[in-house]
């Protein structure tokens, strides 16, 4: 019992600083995200959507064998070399988006695509960064990926099919509500071997940088 009220801890914090992003970002927030709902129903929505989805993944992500924070390596060469290649692909991940969205820039910030991006300032770029990494980690990579990987595992008693299946579903789903589905389908399937790999802060941190550094960018030009 104390175990899990340690981990539940840290949720807790997720879902607080995803509303201190929201305070910042509110105007693209509530505008294209909530549909102009009160502020109110944006920060008990946001904290209800972290800490409901962080306890299912409390659940889930143990059962189908998916880290917490960090998944630690045991010291050996080829661990040390899949934590490097995973880095690594973090590094990808953040250049191939920051790159794509400012060669892109214009056809993105169309008016059915992104208009938002109009809105961005250095200041709102950062708290939408923070908000995306925290927020959508959490429900993709935590709860949506081994929850639907723990689900398969039911019917297909493979633990590395339903692994696989678990980041199809959530890469899908991340990929249908970003523009440009191709990019952010391999994006969320880059983000959900990270996960895998080292863990949800790692993950959070590659994604924080996969947003900040081009939002920021076009938020100057």
């Amino acid at each position: 019992m104390q175990t899990q009220m340690r981990r539940l801890v840290p949720i807790v914090a997720v879902a607080t600083l995803v509303v201190i992003a929201d305070t910042v970002a509110m105007p693209i927030v509530r505008k294209y995200l909530y549909g102009s709902a009160s502020a109110t129903i944006v920060f008990v929505a946001d904290f209800g959507i972290v800490l409901f989805t962080g306890i299912a993944g409390l659940f889930f992500a143990p059962r189908v064998g998916c880290p917490f924070w960090w998944r630690a390596g045991n010291g050996s060469p080829a661990s040390r070399r899949v934590t490097w290649l995973t880095a690594l692909l973090g590094l990808v991940v953040v250049a191939s988006n920051a790159v794509a969205l400012l060669v892109y820039r214009d056809q993105v910030a169309r008016a059915d695509v992104a208009p938002w991006l109009a809105l961005l300032t250095p200041e709102r770029a950062v708290a939408l960064a923070l908000r995306a990494a925290l927020n959508e980690e959490i429900f993709f990579r935590f709860f949506l990926f081994p929850g639907a990987a723990w689900v398969v595992e039911h019917f297909i008693p493979t633990r590395q099919a339903a692994l696989l299946t678990g980041v199809l579903v959530s890469a899908i789903v991340y990929g249908v509500i970003h523009p440009g589905f191709l990019m952010a389908f391999l994006v969320g399937c880059a983000l959900s071997y990270i996960y895998y790999r080292l863990g949800l802060l790692p993950a959070m941190v590659v994604h924080f940088f996969t947003d900040a550094i081009p939002f920021t960018l076009l938020s100057l030009l």
